[in-house]
């Protein structure tokens, strides 16, 4: 609620105007003569004051005057009467508001009010937007002087060098980095060098061509331009050069140079070409197989150890051949799904994975694969594989196996021949027998003798037999086949031996084995050894006892077949002895090969075969087979 003022010596007047000015939303104030208005002015301060021009003792016009040298702001409204228009161009003079005659009507009253009103809203909002002007203008000068201030510092403090010189060549700015870079002082550089002194000669030229030309940037600007500088001692230094010229008025003034000191980039970039050249040629020259490729299997990188092994080139190699080509169908999806795995080294990588290499004459090469994915920010980009050729490791290790098979073989023909000879001496026994049955006429003497000698022709067939196999150097003839219905094979073939023992023969087989490349033959002759092994285990007086045989698939150990008995068990050197050729724990009912014999296939498959055995309480038998 806005306040008025209103100085009027006649009464009615003043309760006039106050019941008018009330009434329109103004809280009013009164007084009857010019000093008690000015009290009351000098008090409240109201915005407008009304006041009659002629008033005994002090008239309008010094309450005019009074007011304005109070408060220049407020606006008083002077009241007159007729043939006082002299005193109211006075007051409009000493910067009165308005004035209004009398009798004064509500029109006159209402309009002088606005204009007061309005006066006093303008001035307020010129005296706001000045304040906001001083405050703009302030803030922009300290703005300006605190961005050159900052300009100045970057400049000067810039590890890179920041020079400018002027359309003579004289240096006009050469800050800290340029110093660090040339040598010479900014005070040196400032009062006696010119800016060609500053290049190897010729070169300031060619750049000042440069930068008027279009190659590196357009006119007028050059870009990250590499070149040399001389130093004060007479030195050249890499720098990679940016420029501007600088104009005024449209007319040319100066020119400023950026120099990025580039010996430390130059000694990294030459570290990089070396160490880049030394691990090219690692990969290059590696006798093991080096290959990569991208995740769409294209070939990117074909070293010559993978040359010797494939018999492709390089070019042949990186002009668009596929990872694929390089192996068996399916393999190297088979390959690329393990390298995700953790079966071979953990998620990502592949270590020492047997696999074969398909070459350019579409023959198979037994390979030791390794191999690792590459990332990029999260992002695969790469599979990088190390292939050792294991043909020759093959071919010694093959050599190796016969030789020690011969060895052993040389090693046993004592054994042999002592087997031979106490099969030979109860052949003669036999015979002997036999003569004599003949010779006496006894039918029970000669069915012994004849017994004995079948016997004895039974074992030296079995021994022959075992020899010819242990002995046998051709490798497997595998075919996929189900490992589970060779056992039960085995099984029903043994089930009435087991039975004439009362020993139960039980069955314990996983219906998720796949199928597997065997040689179905050999695994038939491993459980069949095995289990009767196992029933010959019982002594022949046992009231019964229990054989299992299982299977079962594991992911990373592949295919697992076991033969488990609660036989009489095996002491702890009787199973150090037990894989020994021609030994034996049957006695004359064994040959001493069955176990080494199996040993031999199950090796010859890339498998093992475990015994676990306690006295007494049986033993079991673990062969595992790759998948």
């Amino acid at each position: 609620m806005m306040k008025l003022l209103v100085i009027d010596d006649e009464e009615s007047t003043r309760d006039l105007l106050r019941i008018t000015l009330e009434s329109d939303g103004y809280e009013v104030l009164t007084a009857e003569d010019g000093p008690s208005g000015l009290e009351i002015f000098t008090k409240d301060n109201p915005p407008i004051v009304l006041t009659d021009i002629k008033m005994p003792g002090m008239d309008g016009i010094e309450v005019l005057r009074r007011v304005k040298e109070h408060n220049k702001d407020a606006e008083v409204i002077v009241i007159t009467g007729h043939g006082e228009m002299t005193l109211a161009i006075n007051a409009l003079q000493l910067e009165a508001s308005d004035f209004i005659n009398k009798p004064i009507s509500d029109a006159a009253l209402s309009v002088a009010l606005r204009r007061a009103k309005e006066k006093i809203w303008i001035r307020k909002k010129l005296e706001e937007y000045t304040n906001n002007l001083e405050g703009l203008i302030r803030d922009t000068t300290e703005e300006l002087e605190k961005r050159h201030e900052l300009e100045h510092n970057l400049i000067q403090t810039s590890m890179d060098g920041i020079i400018a010189n002027d359309r003579k060549g004289n240096l006009i700015i050469f800050n800290e980095g340029a110093e660090r870079i040339h040598g010479y002082t900014r005070e040196e550089a400032l009062s006696s060098i010119h800016v060609t002194q500053l290049y190897p000669e010729g070169v300031a030229r060619e750049i000042k061509k440069m930068i008027y030309g279009p190659e590196f940037g357009g006119p007028g600007r050059l870009i990250n331009y590499e070149t040399k500088v001389l130093t004060k001692g007479g030195k050249t230094r890499p720098i990679l050069l940016s420029a501007t010229l600088l104009y005024e008025a449209g007319q040319e003034v100066a020119t400023v140079g950026y120099f990025k000191d580039m010996r430390e980039v130059k000694r990294l970039e030459q570290e990089l070409i070396t160490r880049y050249e030394f691990e090219h040629n690692l990969v290059q020259t590696s006798m093991d197989g080096i290959i990569a490729n991208d995740p769409k299997g294209k070939i990117i990188i074909f070293n010559e150890g993978a040359e010797r092994i494939y018999g492709y080139t390089a070019e042949e190699a990186l002009s668009g051949m596929s990872v694929t080509q390089l192996y068996p169908k399916g393999e190297a999806k088979r390959i690329k799904k393990l390298t995700y795995s953790d079966d071979y080294g953990g998620s990502g990588r592949l270590v020492d994975y047997e696999a074969e290499a398909l070459t350019k004459k579409g023959e198979l090469v037994p390979i030791l694969l390794s191999a690792s994915l590459l990332y990029e920010e999260g992002r695969e980009v790469a599979m990088v594989g190390y292939f050792k050729d294991m043909r020759q490791v093959k071919r010694l290790e093959s050599e190796l196996i016969e030789s020690e098979r011969m060895a052993a073989m040389g090693r046993a023909t004592a054994g042999i021949a002592h087997g031979v000879k106490n099969i030979l001496h109860g052949m003669k026994l036999g015979a002997f027998m036999v003569d004599k049955g003949l010779e006496k006429d006894k039918a029970d003497l000669l069915r012994k003798g004849w017994n004995l000698v079948g016997k004895n022709i039974n074992r030296i067939s079995r021994m022959t037999l075992d020899m010819l196999s242990y002995a046998r150097s051709n490798p497997p003839v595998r075919r996929k086949c189900s490992l589970n219905d060779i056992v039960n094979e085995v099984c029903e073939l043994m089930e009435e031996k087991a039975k004439e023992r009362r020993i139960q023969l039980i069955r314990d087989l996983d219906p998720s084995v796949p199928l597997v490349k065997v040689d179905a033959e050999g695994i038939h002759s491993c459980l069949l050894n095995l289990v009767t092994n196992a029933i010959e285990a019982f002594p022949e007086t046992s009231s019964g006892g229990q054989i299992a045989v299982s299977s079962r698939y594991e992911a990373k150990a592949g295919v697992i077949l076991q033969v488990k008995d609660t036989g009489r068990g095996m002491t702890k050197e009787l199973q150090k002895q037990v894989f020994e050729h021609l030994y034996s724990t049957k006695g004359a009912r064994g040959t001493g090969l069955g176990l080494p014999i199996t040993q031999k296939i199950v090796r010859e498959h890339g498998g093992t075969i475990q015994l676990e055995s306690e006295p007494n309480k049986g033993s079991c038998f673990t062969i595992r087979l790759p998948k």
